[in-house]
């Protein structure tokens, strides 16, 4: 065991050794139940002064949101902040007794409790409504500007009918197909996506249109055209409007479509397919039984 050695403080040696008063101190700290008490007698401080100062933050802002709410109810009986009523610039009287049903707001009412954001957004949430612009004016009215979905074609999903736009959005329903004429049909789940589509079919299709009576959607992937007499066209599933063009130009020559006819089948546009009536077919049946002598 190497022997203690003395440390040399500012040139003098010094004792290694703890001092006495060091010494007590440190076998004081080692009872443990000094130092629980020491521990206990500081935590109980610090949360004593913990809880003081929380009970004065605590008045603190319950004196300020007393405050806040005498500026509001000051604010709220001001004239500058009122607003008086709403109004919606549109043509369609009917269009504005829908928004103010929606918006559902009772005048007079505080500028400050109104949202201009979140009218905007439940606006355009009416299915009529294409977009729309909400301001407050300086004369005390909440001034809405909407355009409106203009409603181009017809969807029949069952027994329901809606007015779609260019776009395929609901603009209304309707009760039933005579409720607008005026409007192409088009008819099966999943036409609403190709509503634009239907429409350049029908334009294509030029004097037949007068004699169309719907287009039907066939497994969401091709459309048949419904004509008058019970005659129908099938359109491939690919490159319609070359289709209809052919059909249109082959009908202009031939008159096909005045003929007794079914259907034309033209899902393969390189071999279209003539289907005849039960008549048609059972007279030219009698004809080759007549000229072949051969029951067909």
């Amino acid at each position: 065991m190497q022997p203690m050695r003395n440390v040399r403080k500012f040139g003098k040696k010094v004792d290694p050794a703890p001092s006495r008063v060091s010494y007590i101190l440190q076998r004081f700290w080692l009872r443990r139940n000094i130092r629980l008490t020491l521990s206990a007698t500081l935590f109980a401080f610090t949360l004593g002064f913990g809880i003081y100062l929380l009970e004065d933050k605590k008045h603190i802002l319950s004196q300020l949101a007393k405050r806040i709410d005498n500026v509001q109810q000051l604010l709220e009986l001001s004239t500058a902040f009122k607003i008086e009523g709403i109004k919606v610039i549109s043509d369609d009287q009917i269009s504005v007794e829908k928004i103010s049903k929606v918006l559902d707001l009772e005048f007079p009412i505080n500028s400050l409790k109104i949202n201009v954001e979140e009218l905007k957004t439940k606006l355009e949430n009416i299915s009529f409504i294409h977009s729309a612009s909400v301001r407050i004016t300086s004369a005390g009215f909440v001034e809405i500007m909407v355009t409106s979905r203009t409603p181009v074609i017809i969807h029949r999903v069952g027994m329901r009918y809606a007015l779609l736009d260019i776009e395929g959005k609901v603009v209304e329903e309707i009760l039933s197909r005579k409720d607008r004429q005026e409007l192409p049909l088009i008819i099966g789940s999943g036409a609403e996506k190709f509503v634009q589509e239907a429409l350049l079919l029908l334009i294509e299709s030029k004097d037949l249109v007068t004699r169309i009576r719907g287009l039907v959607r066939v497994g969401e992937r091709r459309w048949d055209i419904i004509l008058d007499r019970n005659q129908k066209i099938n359109l491939p599933e690919k490159n319609p409007l070359k289709a209809i063009k052919k059909i249109v130009l082959l009908n202009e020559v031939q008159k096909i479509f005045a003929r007794d006819i079914s259907y034309l089948d033209f899902r393969d546009i390189n071999r279209p397919i003539l289907g005849l009536t039960e008549s048609s077919a059972r007279e030219l049946r009698n004809l080759r039984n007549l000229v072949a002598e051969e029951n067909v």
